[in-house]
């Protein structure tokens, strides 16, 4: 019997209901069961969560081998909770395989199924695809997708991403039952580029996968109003780029203060494994060709 995969699904804003709609839909369409959402929802009220669940409910009722679930973060720190919401799903799952969606992107009815065959084919803890990048024009009453994009940064293995990130939040899924439990957390400090500092420390400890990565699986939206936190300097300037460059010295600290496992050596080509090897050690190994 197929194990339970859970989706954990970030949502904040009740504006944003429509595009809620969207997202959950494409993981109903999921040829993969048994399907656990896990939405997790920033502050909401009891009349918001009902709202919340009131709108969902006709796409998983009826549904064989789909459940929903809404965990609400109330704490009132950290103000900006994008990381601590991922956090409140994670204490939620249960199931064997771990997904994450935002809620204004998408999934192909095939992506589960391709990454828990992919799982199951390589015993990685985690398994890469790609997703499209989707010029998405925002308008008053509705929003229109136009054209297709380049990738912010392109990649191919376990080397680019040490490099920089290429793996949006939904392009990877992740088996449980070979991840260090340890590493299954996100920095909550973190407000820009929390999924990168997640997987830079995940993967140095867990052996990943990326055979897939010319693989879309599903979309990821890139909004004209600017809203968007994209790992690029595109169009930021100010407070916001003096961030952007804080997280940029902030993701240097990860590379040359996180260890890199024996087994995670090994899977990079490294023959003789230094057990006190941090990700700019590896990566400084690797481009010397030693």
């Amino acid at each position: 019997m197929p194990e339970t995969l859970d989706t954990i699904v970030r949502f904040h804003d009740l504006r944003r209901l429509k595009e809620l709609d969207r997202c959950v839909f494409s993981l109903i369409c999921q040829s993969y069961r048994p399907l656990n959402i896990i939405l997790a929802v920033q502050r909401f009220s009891q009349a918001d969560i009902d709202a919340v669940r009131s709108a969902l409910s006709p796409h998983v009722e009826g549904e064989v081998g789909v459940t929903l679930e809404i965990v609400n973060f109330d704490k009132e720190k950290p103000e900006d909770a994008r990381s601590a919401l991922l956090n409140t799903g994670l204490h939620a799952a249960g199931g064997r395989y771990l997904g994450f969606l935002d809620y204004d992107d998408v999934l192909y009815p095939e992506a589960y199924e391709l990454l828990t065959s992919r799982l199951q084919t390589s015993g990685a803890a985690i398994a890469f695809a790609s997703v499209r990048v989707m010029q998405l024009n925002v308008y008053y009453y509705f929003l229109y997708g136009v054209e297709e994009l380049s990738p912010f940064y392109r990649g191919s293995g376990l080397s680019d991403l040490y490099k920089s990130n290429f793996c949006p939040l939904h392009s990877y899924l992740i088996d449980r039952s070979r991840a260090d439990s340890d590493t299954l957390q996100f920095d909550e400090t973190m407000t820009m580029q929390e999924d990168y500092d997640f997987l830079l420390r995940f993967c140095a400890v867990n052996v990943s996968d990326f055979a897939m990565t010319d693989t879309p699986i599903g979309d990821y939206y890139y909004k004209s109003d600017g809203s968007n936190t994209v790992p690029t300097t595109r169009g930021l300037k100010g407070e916001e780029l003096a961030r952007f460059n804080a997280i940029v010295t902030a993701m240097e600290v990860r590379r040359r203060t996180t260890k890199v496992s024996d087994a995670v050596q090994r899977s990079l080509g490294i023959e003789e494994p230094d057990e006190s090897a941090t990700i700019r050690k590896v990566m400084d190994r690797l481009k010397a060709g030693v």
